[in-house]
């Protein structure tokens, strides 16, 4: 009997392959296209395939096979269908393979070729946002920052609602370091999407970039608002905290990132900072202990521990803690350069330089490592060395304010003020909130007369509202330098208010009520100082220069010598006891004073011009010269040394000699009220007596009390 069965399975299994082949490529493509809605790339780069088998000239089935490559991130393979996509169909029409295809040179790290392909589709679509946004994008990665803001500010033009074109812009401007500029965009940005706390992270850290810290915490807060588990806003709102002084503050947030991220890259090292300026020492000491003992073969925690012990003087102890940082990790380069560090405060520098030798050694890209030896090679009188090294780090740290500013420590103490001058400038831009650096640069100035721009540093300092109360007593000797007495007062008057119990700010107002000439207002504020702090030297000698200006010389031996005996390695009370001894005409008692000034710190240099001055009292013209002359080498541009050495030339009968000195002095600052006077004073004992008056009324012009009584006298 005939099966029938299975003579129709036998006809079916003959037509089979006839009824696949009869499938399109169109049908293959649908079938792509559906597997690729439901995220098998794979399977739907198995019907692109069939389809372009089935049709080898299909423009579209290697313009989907592609992005299903691009979707496995096989971007090779993208490029090259997207490619023959292009080569089959090369008209306005496939405007999407040229799109795609730049995305996937993007994805590639192809960003040139990115670039031409969105060129091409933006000749094509010129109203296409997308395509301006992913160009802009290549660009970047160009580090075309100014090609990518143009491509940013067009697509705007197209779409002005999209805030994440306002987001990209912001990021292209702020590599461009207009900081201004970005911060606009991300205002603009968060108008748009108010809820969105990456933006206002991204706002937060141009304003760090500025320099307006203030304004980055207020952003990081409100990012921590919206995400109270954000713990980069959290690390970066403590390291904007310690860039104003906020150290507490800043102390609190490290903490709760090591709570949330104890591998965040250099918290540890930041807390050990930010406490090494909190008056805590126990408790940072206490909490580094605490984390070594929950972690004890973290090497990491005994080098901040050792950074935090060599802030805290003790070096012996912090070389410890790097020694046994560097026994769990041999080649850990920080525990070098910090031991090295170590070494160097305690005047172990060839040691010191052996460390970070060994550290540069481990780590060449180390712009810090450099700086250190640098500072190093300076205290070995090795200059050149130190100034290569200095220049090393800033060539592989061109960012480094630290590097530039200690560059500017070295110009200065070779009394080279300009070129400090531009390195200071540098460290402040790159740093604008470091208030050290305003601090030495209004030094700076002050040695080349610039007044107006010491004063605009000093007021930078103020506006920054550091807490630091030493950076202020530092702030009020600069101010005292400068001669701005009356700014002097006012601040002090204020940190007073704020801070009645601190001894220090009341010798600081001291200092400023008698460089305004109101000595019993000073004496009132250098008592209450005695007061707050029995052993405190600064108040007694300050007192006792008051006493000396009021001709109270017993007094003022009385409090200099109290100072001295609480503090004897401070120059300060030596230098103002030779004052004393000098108008008591005690001329070699007043030498051997400025003689212990120079043994203690040798960078004092107005104590060579006024022991200049005291040798031409005993009288020593050739010591005296000697004196003036090493101070005028350090301080060429310093008129109050040429004006004392016309002092010192009237002293020994060489009044030409004087003469040309004060002329100096009042080239070198013809709005100094002194120098006319003295030279005023002079020109009375040669008999030139119009030219004497001439003196005394330009001092007077320039507010000398003591000219206007000369005036009264003389030029009747």
């Amino acid at each position: 009997m005939i099966n029938f069965y299975m003579i129709r399975l036998a006809i079916l299994f003959v037509f089979l392959p006839f009824i696949c082949l009869a499938q399109s490529a169109d049908d293959f493509i649908q079938n792509g296209n559906a597997k690729a809605g439901a995220k098998d790339y794979k399977g739907a780069i198995a019907e692109f395939t069939k389809a372009i088998q089935r049709d080898a000239r299909s423009a579209k089935a290697y313009l989907y096979r592609a992005n299903a490559y691009a979707n496995l991130k096989d971007q090779p393979a993208a490029i090259a269908d997207f490619t023959r996509s292009i080569e089959i169909d090369p008209s306005p029409a496939n405007v999407e393979a040229y799109f795609y295809r730049g995305n996937a040179n993007n994805a590639n790290g192809t960003y040139a070729a990115a670039v031409e392909d969105f060129n091409k589709a933006a000749s094509i679509r010129p109203r296409d946002a997308n395509i301006y946004h992913y160009r802009a994008n290549a660009k970047a990665e160009l580090k075309d920052y100014a090609g990518a803001v143009a491509d940013f500010t067009k697509a705007i033009e197209i779409t002005p609602k999209d805030p994440s074109l306002f987001e990209y812009r912001g990021v292209a401007k702020a590599n461009l370091e207009d900081h201004a500029g970005a911060i606009a965009d991300y205002d603009v940005a968060v108008r748009l999407d108010p809820k969105n706390a990456d933006l206002i992270f991204y706002r937060a850290n141009s304003k760090v970039s500025a320099g307006n810290f203030k304004g980055a915490i207020v952003d990081y807060q409100k990012v921590m608002e919206l995400d109270p588990k954000n713990v980069d806003a959290i690390f970066y709102t403590a390291n904007a905290q310690a860039n104003i002084g906020l150290y507490t503050e800043a102390v609190d947030n490290y903490k709760k990132t090591i709570e949330l991220k104890p591998d965040m890259p250099n918290v540890f090292k930041y807390l050990a900072n930010a406490y090494s300026n909190v008056n805590d020492n126990k408790a940072a000491l206490e909490y580094f202990s605490s984390l070594v003992k929950k972690y004890p073969d973290k090497a990491e925690l005994y080098i901040y521990e050792g950074v935090l012990k060599n802030y805290l003087s003790d070096q012996m102890g912090a070389i410890a803690d790097f020694d046994k940082a560097i026994e769990l990790d041999s080649r850990n380069a920080d525990a070098y350069q910090y031991r090295a560090d170590s070494k160097y405060n305690i005047k172990h520098f060839a040691d010191a330089k052996e460390d970070v030798n060994t550290s540069i050694k481990l780590d060449p890209k180390s712009g810090s490592a450099y700086v250190i030896r640098a500072r190093i090679n300076i205290m070995l009188l090795d200059t050149a060395a130190a100034l290569a090294d200095l220049n090393k780090s800033i060539e592989i740290n061109p960012k480094s304010d630290f590097a530039y500013a200690v560059r500017g420590d070295l110009n200065s103490a070779q009394k080279r003020y300009r070129d400090a001058l531009v390195s200071y400038d540098k460290a402040i831009a790159l740093n604008p909130g470091n208030t050290e650096n305003y601090l030495k640069r209004a030094v700076a100035r002050i040695k080349t007369n610039d007044s107006a721009g010491a004063l605009q540093d000093i007021n930078k300092i103020i506006a920054i509202e550091a807490k630091d109360e030493n950076m202020y007593v530092r702030l009020g000797a600069v101010m005292a330098e400068g001669g701005f007495y009356k700014e002097m007062l006012a601040l002090f008057n204020s940190l007073i208010d704020k801070t009645p119990q601190q001894p220090k700010f009341y010798v600081q107002r001291g200092i400023a009520k008698q460089g305004l000439v109101e000595l019993l207002g000073a004496m009132g504020d250098f008592s209450v100082a005695i007061k707050l702090d029995s052993t405190y030297a600064a108040a007694y000698y300050n007192l006792g220069n008051a006493k000396l200006t009021l001709k109270d010389y017993d007094g003022a031996f009385k409090e200099i010598n109290k100072a001295i005996s609480l503090q004897e390695n401070d120059d300060a009370a030596y230098f103002i006891r030779a004052q004393v001894k000098l108008a008591l005409r005690d001329y070699q008692g007043a030498v051997d004073d400025y003689n212990s000034v120079l043994f203690i710190n040798l960078d004092n240099t107005k104590t060579f011009a006024y022991r200049g001055v005291a040798q031409s009292l005993l009288p020593d013209a050739a010591r005296m010269n000697a004196d003036i002359g090493e101070a005028i080498r350090l301080e060429p541009q310093n008129e109050l040394y040429y004006m004392l050495w016309g002092d010192a030339k009237m002293n020994v009968k060489d009044f030409i000699g004087a003469m040309n000195s004060y002329d100096m002095a009042v080239k070198l600052n013809p709005k100094n009220a002194l120098t006319y006077l003295h030279r005023g004073l002079a020109r009375l004992v040669t008999l030139t007596k119009d030219s004497a008056c001439e003196d005394f009324n330009n001092a007077a012009r320039l507010g000398s009390a003591e000219a206007k009584e000369a005036v009264a006298k003389y030029c009747k």
